[in-house]
């Protein structure tokens, strides 16, 4: 992923209370994305990494009344929804989508601190992806993207060599591949590592699957 590609774009950010990112690809998308909305006690992080959030969303549990007050010297507006069936990520999703403007949505500070949190906010995406199919969580480390039915087919996107992961949200899942070390034709998808620690071995390849996976790549 181009670093470069972000500037100027129709970028989102959702910037996540985990932990604060520190690789040049995130910071690039926190600095340069349209709109930034942090969930709760995430707009801190921001702030320290010099980019003032367009909006503040979450239940408002980690808000203190400093923070609403210095919040609203910032002009920065704060939208709790006190509904503990989701999370704050999912509630920043909603009222991104709910703007209208969206465009392609890059989650960050979605992993770190706890790794139960971690996870349940990496298999959102396959939820988020139903309505914004390009959402990506992006972390210190790579990028996190959904793999919805059909699949999907790269074409010099990514440099061969290049590590790749898959992870199956479905037992019964069927997939096929081209273009990778280990082809995905014949995997039986019944624990979620099954489909990790491939490699791209052409520069060209593809991923066809009958049900929602998500797909990691390490920064190169």
């Amino acid at each position: 992923m181009s670093m470069i590609s972000v500037e100027g774009s129709s970028v989102t950010v959702i910037l996540a209370d985990g932990e604060a990112p520190s690789h040049e690809v995130p910071l690039s998308f926190l600095r340069y994305a349209k709109t930034v909305v942090a969930c709760d006690g995430a707009w801190r992080t921001a702030v320290k990494k010099g980019r003032i959030p367009d909006a503040v969303v979450g239940d408002g549990d980690s808000l203190s009344s400093d923070d609403l007050a210095e919040l609203e010297r910032l002009c920065v507006p704060v939208f709790a929804d006190a509904e503990q069936d989701t999370n704050d990520l999912c509630k920043a999703f909603r009222y991104v989508m709910r703007s209208g403007t969206a465009g392609r949505i890059v989650i960050l500070g979605a992993t770190g601190k706890r790794e139960d949190h971690a996870i349940g906010n990496i298999f959102h995406l396959v939820d988020f992806a139903e309505s914004n199919p390009g959402v990506q969580i992006v972390t210190d480390f790579g990028t996190f993207e959904p793999l919805m039915p059909p699949g999907r087919e790269w074409d010099g996107d990514l440099n061969v060599g290049c590590p790749i992961s898959v992870f199956a949200t479905h037992p019964d899942t069927i997939m096929a591949s081209e273009g990778l070390k280990w082809p995905l034709d014949a995997v039986r998808f019944d624990t979620l590592w099954r489909g990790t620690l491939n490699r791209i071995v052409s520069p060209r390849f593809s991923v066809s699957t009958d049900h929602p996976a998500i797909i990691f790549r390490p920064h190169t």
